[in-house]
């Protein structure tokens, strides 16, 4: 099992899936500058429902995309 800070606001099902994106987006690169607040968006956006992500144009897949859009531009739905 992946090791994942103490203090991540992330569930192990949630850190997989920000790894998993990075993993395949990110060429494996695990960027640590500004995790902490992607971390943090990403719980908080992944804590919405459905229905407050469509309006906001998101989908609950295209999240970890969103949260890294600035580094990983291309692709992002």
């Amino acid at each position: 099992m992946p090791l994942r800070p103490a203090n991540s606001p992330l569930s192990p099902v949630q850190a997989r899936r920000l790894d998993w994106f990075l993993a395949s987006t990110g060429l494996g690169c695990n960027p640590a500058i500004g995790r902490a607040a992607r971390e943090a968006e990403f719980a908080h956006l992944d804590a919405l429902p459905d229905g407050a992500l469509r309006s906001m144009g998101l989908s609950r897949r295209a999240l970890p995309a969103h949260v890294y859009r600035d580094l990983f531009p291309t692709g992002v739905t």
